[in-house]
């Protein structure tokens, strides 16, 4: 059945490699799982590991003001794609279809990237390509300004905590400013629920000029949690609390994942982070670990 949340999350769907996206199939690798799904350590081989190439506009999309380079959704804002968000959300595949070609149109931006949609709801930042980065500068004094990739990939959507073994990502800090700097959002519902999401934990990269690695694991302690998730608990530890517990935001959105440049209700003016190399590791069902990165690069 159709619903309005519906189109919004079957484009990804649809169109999961679209224009400027190459994916890569490595040989496998020897590693060891902690646990299978028994409790037993066990060796096991690497699943394929996919390597996305994941190329976006040199040129800066996103001047300043409330609409940037947000696609509509289902409000007729100024923004890209508008009559083909209307179509879509009148519930036809084939009108889904040009919605999630022109999100990935480079005269559009493109602001659908691989499985990363870049700007979707934030404003007043700007957000361009280098060689081997994706970047969000804010330049505006707004309190909402921020930059925002949202890793749309169903995967991991309504997955098992237990499955999920790390996510990394590569940070060149280049600019501080007033704000929260940046940071990772990893969401979680308690069961496979209908709602938009239960708990949202936040990795925060250091606040100073400088390159390095975030990584989050399941034992990793959040720099902060929603109210949801009753404190700063691991991931491993909201899983023991809610057995049922599932990966994702929910309610017809198909993201787990948010790297972020600033912050809501902050002066985030100055900012500048280039992000590299993002990562994926998984257990499957048999305990193979599976692993996707997306390499960031130019048109």
């Amino acid at each position: 059945m159709w619903t309005k949340k519906t189109p919004l999350a079957a484009l990804l769907l649809i169109a999961r490699f679209g224009p400027g996206v190459e994916a890569k199939v490595r040989s496998p690798k020897s590693d060891k799982s902690p646990t299978s799904k028994a409790g037993k350590k066990v060796c096991l081989e690497y699943g394929f590991e996919t390597e996305v190439i994941a190329a976006g506009s040199t040129t800066p999309i996103g001047a300043s003001g409330p609409n940037g380079p947000k696609a509509c959704v289902t409000s007729p804002v100024s923004a890209v794609c508008c009559t083909e968000a209307a179509a879509c959300a009148l519930g036809s595949p084939d009108a889904c279809d040009d919605y999630a070609a022109c999100l990935r149109d480079p005269a559009n931006g493109p602001v659908v990237v691989g499985d990363w949609w870049l700007q979707r709801d934030v404003s007043y930042g700007e957000i361009f390509f280098e060689e081997d980065a994706v970047c969000g500068e804010i330049t505006s004094t707004d309190l909402n300004s921020r930059t925002k990739f949202e890793l749309w990939d169903d995967t991991f959507l309504g997955m098992d905590p237990s499955l999920f073994k790390k996510f990394s990502v590569g940070y060149d800090f280049r600019s501080t400013g007033g704000g929260s700097g940046g940071y990772l959002n990893l969401y979680l519902r308690a069961t496979d629920n209908g709602n938009y999401y239960d708990c949202r934990l936040d990795f925060s990269i250091p606040n100073v000029v400088g390159t390095g690695t975030l990584v989050v694991t399941p034992e990793t302690v959040p720099s902060s949690g929603s109210s949801g998730c009753g404190g700063t608990p691991t991931i491993e530890q909201y899983h023991a609390d809610n057995p049922g517990a599932v990966m994702g935001v929910g309610n017809g959105e198909l993201y787990a994942f948010v790297l972020n440049t600033g912050s809501t209700n902050q002066d985030n003016s100055g900012q500048e982070i280039c992000w590299s190399d993002a990562s994926v590791q998984r257990y499957d069902e048999t305990g193979a670990i599976i692993v996707k990165t997306w390499e960031f690069t130019t048109l």
